[in-house]
């Protein structure tokens, strides 16, 4: 009986706990659905965006809301995109790919084409998905193309593929009934300029729709006066070519192909190219050039009934951003923000911040005091795909680099200093046998001499020239500290006299193209630099950095960090922040609302950027932003913070929009000090403000951060 019951017991404790594993198990799938869908809701909202160089879920979310003007379209528009998610899913394409605006964009349009051009349809909603797939499929492969070959991004030339396609299929398909446009949404009674300029934003995404278009045009200056500027002027200046090349405006306005205009300046003006009084002037060019393609492609196309779409965008923009590639032209924005205002923001602070070097950041490669005799760009040697180099050597309180007659090597003060490596790396080549020059000759078959070429893992090669003949004492493959020495100066190969030549290069091959790059914590002419790249004729001096205090610095990942926030002495806050790291391997500490960047070498700490929102986490940013681990008390050091991080509403607004015009608006200037081994200090200000901002960074005696002080707001760290 016992066995019975037991059994029986056994069997409803099996089925309750399979009936609790499997409720389990159905939670956890809807809870993956669930997140699937907001995925995918914030990536189409995101696309949508994406497709007026706008960013952002809620400005996505509103041009979709608009799109319920004419919900039919708007339908249309999200077959085509479920479908390529569909696809996606299908061929094992990760949902993280999604991210990619053009993946999702050109499935949007090629949808919202289909509902533009028919009514809701069994036939129609069929080719609307049909053509979202073949738009995400276009994109995958002609991204990874034009990117690959040539650096240049997608845009929508998949969709206006799929379009044509869509077109010329549509006069096989008899279930097709075309749609009809209410003709509210084409005239409202505004001037017939003014509705065109609304129609035309409204028809980038498929809507001729004025009302439409005063919500894409009100998001437009929402975002960015430069884009909203751009786009008023870019259509009045197309409109205006169109005009005079026809003879007539009657028709100009109610031009469908004037959408080129637009989005040619918006990609040209401010996105793909740094907002400036140059990216203006390829913008009205790129207009100019759309309005000529406009009509030539549309009379070739008449004869098949197809029309122009933004294939005139896409040629002037490709072609006019593959020949600014080339020429390696400044204009071109490395990261392009969510408006033009940000990427000047970052941009021009990124630039002034760190010179072009790309992080080639070098120790000087002597000890003592050494002159410059030829710079970047110098007039003897220094010019041409070399022009990136230093020589230095050594002068004496007359400007005179020997002593006695100067006939001899050993009267040359640089003769047989040592030279010490500027970085921690590999030797991957050395030649030390070839024979000092007698002064007033040279060695024009060997003009590197004995020289040493070093790799840093940062991803380039330094090369230093004519040591004395047999003084190297590293041998290839050896691993070297920065400060080691190398051999000592000489006067082999091209050499007129004994110096010190070092230049930065991409390759191993010997005498390779030069690259920018820097020298970090030295002092110049008796001023203290924590990066720089001096002058000719400047006097250097190297500084050793302080290990004790980097070593400080140096957070574990997953560390943690408490800080008490107060304002004149008054508790108002705590900010709790973790070291993580990302997927590219940088560092960051994460508040949980923002993320600040940073990095810490040999030479400095210092914070890039800050991603997110959180006031608490950019008083670290703006206290330091950039620390020289040389301590040099009362010598200052000079750094840029985007001037987003010191003033904020219309101030900013007028800052950035004018920054386009005069670039150091973009910035603001930081000037710090050591003013004790514990305590740092320094101002921020823009110029042509009145009042500066003051910041303080404090120190305990074991180089641990226990303070920093912004105006009247400070945070204390609590161990």
């Amino acid at each position: 009986m016992w066995n019975v019951l037991s059994q029986s017991a056994l069997g409803r404790l099996n089925l309750t706990t399979s009936n609790k594993q499997k409720q389990t198990t159905q939670g956890w799938m809807s809870m993956q659905w669930l997140r699937t869908l907001q995925y995918l809701v914030r990536a189409v909202c995101a696309a949508t965006a994406e497709i007026l160089f706008l960013r952002g879920v809620g400005v996505g979310a509103l041009l979709l809301s608009a799109m319920l003007l004419q919900p039919s379209v708007m339908v249309m528009g999200l077959v085509g995109v479920l479908a390529a998610v569909a696809f996606a899913r299908v061929t094992q394409v990760d949902l993280m790919y999604l991210e990619r605006g053009p993946l999702l964009f050109n499935p949007l349009l090629a949808g919202l084409s289909v509902g533009y051009l028919f009514q809701p349809s069994v036939a129609s909603l069929f080719l609307a998905a049909t053509a979202g797939i073949l738009a995400f499929v276009l994109t995958w492969t002609l991204s990874h193309v034009l990117y690959t070959f040539f650096l240049l991004p997608v845009l929508s030339l998949p969709f206006v593929v799929v379009s044509w396609s869509v077109h010329l299929a549509a006069f096989r398909f008899a279930g097709l009934q075309h749609a009809v446009v209410p003709a509210y949404a084409y005239s409202i009674g505004l001037p017939v300029p003014l509705e065109g300029f609304l129609r035309t934003l409204g028809l980038i995404f498929f809507l001729p729709n004025v009302w439409v278009g005063m919500v894409v045009a009100l998001l437009l200056l929402l975002n960015s006066r430069i884009q909203f500027l751009l786009a008023v002027f870019s259509y009045a200046f197309g409109s205006f070519i169109q005009g005079i090349l026809t003879g007539t405006f009657a028709y100009v306005y109610y031009d469908p192909g004037a959408l080129n205009f637009i989005l040619v300046a918006l990609a040209l003006g401010g996105f793909y190219l740094l907002p400036s009084p140059q990216s203006y002037m390829l913008a009205a060019l790129g207009v100019a050039l759309a309005a000529l393609l406009g009509q030539a492609v549309s009379v070739f196309w008449a004869a098949v009934a197809l029309p122009v779409h933004a294939l005139p965008y896409n040629l002037v923009t490709l072609l006019l951003l593959y020949l600014l590639g080339l020429v390696g032209h400044q204009l071109l924005a490395r990261y392009p923000q969510s408006s033009p205002e940000k990427t000047l923001d970052y941009e021009l602070t990124a630039r002034r911040r760190f010179q072009g070097n790309s992080g080639r950041l070098l120790a000087l490669p002597f000890a003592g005091r050494w002159v410059v005799w030829q710079g970047f760009d110098g007039k003897w040697t220094h010019q041409g795909l070399w022009r990136y180099a230093y020589d230095f050597l050594i002068q004496d309180e007359q400007g005179l680099t020997y002593r006695d007659t100067g006939l001899e090597l050993t009267d040359y003060y640089a003769f047989q200093k040592p030279v010490l490596s500027p970085i921690r790396g590999l030797v991957v080549q050395v030649v030390r046998d070839l024979p000092d020059c007698e002064i007033g000759s040279v060695d024009q078959d060997h003009n590197w001499g004995n020289h040493v070429l070093l790799y840093d893992e940062r991803g380039f090669y330094v090369e230093i020239s004519h040591f004395a003949q047999n003084s190297i004492v590293v041998k290839q493959g050896d691993r070297i500290e920065r400060g080691a020495l190398l051999g000592r100066c000489g006067n082999s190969g091209y050499s007129p006299q004994p110096h010190i030549h070092i230049q930065v290069q991409l390759t191993s091959i010997l005498g390779a193209a030069t690259v920018p790059f820097s020298f970090a914590n030295l002092i110049v002419n008796g001023e203290f630099w924590s990066d720089g790249t001096p002058g000719v004729n400047a006097v250097l001096e190297s500084v050793t950095p302080d290990r004790a205090l980097g070593q400080a610095l140096s957070y574990p990942l997953d560390s943690q960090l408490h800080f008490s926030m107060t304002r004149k002495g008054q508790a108002i806050g705590r900010l709790a922040v973790s070291v993580r790291m990302a997927a590219d391997g940088s560092f960051y500490l994460d508040s949980g609302n923002a993320k600040l960047f940073y990095t810490r070498d040999e030479d400095r700490f210092m914070f890039h950027r800050l991603e997110g929102d959180d006031p608490k986490l950019a008083l670290l940013f703006l206290a330091m932003p950039r620390l020289p681990l040389a301590r040099q008390t009362g010598q200052q050091w000079f750094d840029y913070l985007p001037s987003s991080m010191v003033v904020s509403g219309l101030r900013l607004a007028l800052y950035q929009f004018c920054s386009s015009f005069y670039p150091r608006l973009a910035s603001a200037r930081y000037v710090g000090q050591w003013q004790s081994n514990g305590t740092l200090i320094g101002t921020i200000s823009i110029p042509k403000v009145a009042h500066k901002i003051h910041t303080s960074t404090s120190f305990n005696r074991d180089n641990q951060l226990i303070r920093v002080s912004v105006g009247d707001l400070s945070l204390v760290r609590q161990q």
